[in-house]
């Protein structure tokens, strides 16, 4: 008797702590847009917060990274959405390859996720711009 007192009196701060936070889900293909923001942080409920965006690499990569990026769902093709982002760039830079990644509402391939939860990874490949600067400044 004594042993579940002590258990409860552990455990109480623990349950009264998970009481204020409020998560909301969405279904990740009824997203229509995503506005991400160099500097911000995602919501982490499963994980640990992550920035929202991450260039991971790519020929441009360090040159005039944007600010802020848009991303439009485009559709389902079954499996995934399809994400077009956007932002405004340097003209000797453009998007390579992008992906967004959202933390699953119960379980990694939810089809709901955690509202916030949206990471854009992406890399910046350079122009024929950004390639004439190059060979002009070396």
């Amino acid at each position: 008797m004594n042993n579940m007192f002590a258990l409860l009196f552990l455990l109480c701060p623990l349950i009264v702590a998970g009481w204020g936070e409020t998560y909301e889900k969405a279904r990740l293909r009824d997203v229509q847009v995503l506005t991400l923001k160099e500097g911000a942080m995602t919501t982490g409920r499963r994980s640990s917060p992550v920035p929202q965006l991450s260039c991971v690499g790519g020929s441009g990569r360090g040159r005039g990274e944007p600010g802020v990026e848009q991303c439009y769902n485009r559709g389902w093709d079954g499996r995934e959405v399809q994400w077009e982002c956007k932002a405004d760039m340097e003209g000797s830079v453009r998007f390579g390859k992008v992906e967004v990644v959202c933390e699953g509402y119960e379980y990694p391939e939810d089809d709901y996720i955690l509202a916030g939860s949206c990471q854009l990874e992406y890399t910046l490949e350079l122009t024929r711009e950004g390639r004439q600067q190059d060979s002009n400044s070396g």
